[in-house]
């Protein structure tokens, strides 16, 4: 493997981003106290709030699309973030058999936290940065985001990669 090449460099630094991205909602010890706020939620007020600016009324199943879950899964987090009162269930407008999905108060609030916390520790790893890097670097990163959107990997183009490799690898043993 080239790990020399723009591919390589970014997809062993975007492996290291989304581990440090998500250690600061989640205890790392079992002897640390909880969190208040776990990433999962943090996850569902996101995508909430997202949809909210995009479709009329926000259902566990765009929330499953948002987040790239099955829907199950979808309902447990969805759930559990209404559990911890950051997401309200509401009676549809629009079908009476579903429910919308809105953001409380405290998950507006946690939204903006959460949200000003992430900018000021980005503009904190930039603050020795000159203003055209990080406009560049802005730019590029979201044009990068947009391609990755478009463009999404094909798991079962990456199901087929492992099944062949490990029909050509002997099992241990």
């Amino acid at each position: 493997m080239n790990e020399g090449t723009p591919g390589a460099m970014i997809d062993v630094a975007l492996f290291r981003l989304r581990r440090i991205w998500s250690r600061p909602l989640r205890a790392r010890r079992a002897e640390e106290p909880q969190r208040p706020v776990h990433m999962s939620n943090v996850m569902v007020v996101h995508a909430v709030h997202k949809l909210s600016l995009d479709v009329p009324e926000v259902t566990v199943g765009a929330v499953a699309e948002q987040l790239d879950v099955d829907p199950s899964t979808a309902s447990r987090l969805v759930n559990d973030a209404i559990g911890a009162g950051f997401v309200e269930r509401e009676e549809s407008a629009v079908d009476a058999r579903r429910a919308r999905l809105v953001l409380s108060e405290r998950g507006r609030r946690v939204l903006e936290v959460v949200v000003r916390h992430r900018r000021t520790y980005l503009d904190g790893l930039m603050a020795d940065w000159d203003e055209q890097d990080r406009e560049i670097f802005a730019r590029l990163l979201a044009r990068f985001a947009d391609a990755a959107i478009a463009r999404p990997a094909s798991p079962a183009n990456l199901d087929r990669l492992i099944a062949e490799t490990l029909a050509e690898t002997p099992a241990p043993g």
